[in-house]
């Protein structure tokens, strides 16, 4: 039934975009929050962004009878930048896994006030365990937490937008970042940033998305999207003191009482798990392919080079190398739009 695929494709596309930095508060905050009431606006563009390209993929997808992301690359780009675009997604999901173990040493250091290795420590032992099951641990960790993520992150902005009051008369803090200084520029980057790690999604799904229904899924997710990071930008704006936080969505819970701040800390905690095991598992996954190790070794050894690096600041991590790859990103954003326009 389209019904059923509209929905499905819509769900896949929130999920693939909606990781726990985007719950977190802090990649609304880096991307949108921080330009003020302009950053509202820079959501809107996104939104329409992300329906317009999430047609074009699935369209393209159709059209080309893609069943791989390294296919969807090679038509795109042709093989030679396909491989190039092989090893830039690699990147992202190792660079998307430390964010999230970073970014779990920061909840439990401004939430519990306790160190932040422990946080990282606890997390890691939690993701290996999941990984340990491989596609069976993936698919019931996801199942379960992923639905929790997205009713509290909603619930929570929501609420603080129309229920709370806000006290403070501080202004806006502005926060500085070197690689962006604009709401366009910003929106265009967080887009480019996250299509490059949706196609993956898509593509992997194959023929399973590609039925009638599919388009107004991705364009249903758009403005799914949208709404998401409309209400959590919104009630950040409501709070000047809140923007700067590592965590800033915690900050929100915490004006509705110390009940709603303590769950969605545990739901946050378990959606930084849930995001570091897809992007794990689909980077020990494409190794294993490679022939080059076995998933067992793929796993201590992607452990080894995280670890004594995931001290690194969660906000550094989004502030800086977000936008970066956004950059990186933005070959994908006219290529999908040239071929799909061209096919008409």
């Amino acid at each position: 039934m389209q019904w059923k695929t509209t929905f499905q494709v819509a769900a896949t596309y929130v999920g693939a975009v909606m990781g726990a930095g985007f719950a977190s508060g802090q990649e609304i905050q880096q991307f949108f929050a921080r330009f003020g009431y302009w950053g509202l606006a820079g959501v809107v563009l996104s939104s329409v962004l992300f329906s317009l390209l999430g047609c074009g993929m699935l369209d393209l997808q159709i059209r080309w009878k893609i069943t791989s992301y390294n296919d969807f690359y090679d038509y795109l780009l042709g093989p030679r930048l396909g491989r190039w675009a092989d090893m830039l997604v690699s990147v992202l999901l190792f660079v998307g896994m430390l964010a999230m173990i970073s970014g779990s040493g920061a909840l439990f250091y401004e939430y519990f006030g306790i160190s932040r290795w422990l946080g990282i420590l606890l997390t890691g032992c939690v993701i290996a365990l999941a990984l340990w099951y491989r596609g069976e641990g993936v698919l019931w960790i996801n199942s379960v937490l992923i639905p929790l993520k997205f009713i509290f992150c909603l619930g929570i902005a929501t609420a603080a937008i129309f229920i709370t009051t806000s006290r403070d008369s501080e202004p806006i803090v502005m926060l500085a970042n070197p690689i962006v200084s604009n709401w366009v520029v910003s929106a265009i980057l967080y887009v480019s940033f996250n299509v490059t790690l949706a196609m993956v999604v898509f593509a992997s799904l194959g023929r399973e998305i590609q039925k009638a229904g599919a388009r107004l899924g991705a364009i249903v997710g758009g403005i799914a999207l949208g709404l998401f990071a409309f209400s959590i930008g919104a009630s950040l704006l409501r709070f000047p003191d809140i923007l700067g936080l590592e965590i800033p969505m915690v900050g929100i819970a915490g004006k509705l009482g110390d009940w709603p701040a303590f769950f969605y800390v545990v739901v946050l905690w378990l959606a930084m798990i849930t995001a570091a095991v897809g992007n794990g598992f689909s980077l020990i996954s494409r190794v294993v392919d490679s022939g080059r190790l076995s998933y067992g070794k793929a796993t201590l050894i992607l452990f080894i080079l995280l670890l004594p690096i995931a001290g690194v600041k969660f906000s550094q991590i989004v502030q800086l190398v977000y936008p970066l790859f956004g950059y990186l990103g933005l070959v994908f954003m006219p290529t999908i739009l040239y071929f799909w326009r061209r096919g008409y």
